[in-house]
């Protein structure tokens, strides 16, 4: 079977099957596959070394990475077209301490049968964001669907909504866009000066994952903004704990943070919790 033909199979078999994560892994013998569903993981398929180094190298020419580094870690997506629907992936590749590749394909399509309107606590959440500015922090686990609760948001607000990730996950051809790009200076910072400038009625910050990336968001609340950002936490009450570990001082939280969303999924049940966030109670 040809390269593509595998890779095409791959993604089919994802997309039909509601897969989250597809994992590549490289050994002396062989490659392995593994597939994450329902936060459990299976292996799926077995390869020769050659034919998963060049299924590995495929999606990075697609995702636009340095195909010849094998050693760093680098992001990607891309929107891959198979039997006429596109699909959005997120591609992140490493080498371990042997030199062997990995490679990881997340799956971004949106959860079709979650119900938002069906939970009070989101309704909660659209009145307050409807109302108020300031920082609204969504925490979850690894595909929980944060950033699709986020987008269905964003497109309940009047104005524009400007979005700043690494990388994009969910394409919106009524946002304005922006990837993280550090070999061209392209990052967090100089994307919010930008953004600032184009004055965004929202503003998403892909996710907090780092000290400058807590910043980042904390800064374009600061200046009135309104700003959604993601974070990883195990709920609405440890995001606050989060953001204090990243290097982030209760006074800018105080003066920035006015919701908190911790959403996770038990099959195909979402879970959703949304909590106002006022100084005193902090």
């Amino acid at each position: 079977m040809e390269v593509e033909e595998i890779s095409n199979e791959w993604i089919r078999y994802g997309y039909q099957q509601g897969v989250q994560d597809l994992y590549v892994y490289l050994s002396p013998k062989e490659g392995i596959v593994k597939i994450r569903m329902h936060q459990q993981v299976t292996q799926y398929a077995t390869y020769s070394t050659q034919i998963t180094q060049q299924l590995i190298a495929r999606f990075k020419y697609l995702g636009a990475m340095d195909i010849g580094e094998t050693r760093k870690a680098q992001l990607g997506a891309i929107s891959y077209l198979v039997d006429q629907q596109v699909i959005r992936l997120r591609l992140s590749t490493v080498g371990d301490y042997q030199g062997l590749e990995s490679l990881v394909i997340r799956f971004l399509t949106p959860q079709k049968s979650v119900s938002y309107s069906q939970h009070a606590a989101y309704h909660q959440l659209l009145e307050q964001v409807q109302q108020q500015t300031g920082l609204f922090l969504f925490s979850g686990a690894t595909g929980s669907g944060k950033t699709t609760l986020m987008y269905h948001l964003a497109q309940q607000v009047r104005g524009q909504v400007i979005t700043i990730e690494d990388p994009v996950e969910i394409e919106h051809a009524t946002f304005l866009q922006l990837q993280i790009n550090e070999k061209i200076d392209q990052t967090y910072d100089e994307l919010i000066k930008l953004a600032l400038r184009h004055r965004p009625d929202l503003l998403i910050i892909g996710e907090i994952r780092d000290y400058l990336t807590a910043k980042a968001a904390i800064r374009a609340a600061l200046t009135g903004h309104q700003v959604f950002a993601t974070i990883h936490a195990k709920s609405t009450t440890e995001t606050i704990t989060r953001l204090l570990e990243l290097g982030c001082s209760q006074w800018e939280i105080d003066n920035t943070v006015v919701g908190i969303v911790y959403q996770q999924f038990k099959g195909t049940d979402l879970k959703l919790d949304y909590a106002i966030v006022k100084p005193d109670r902090l």
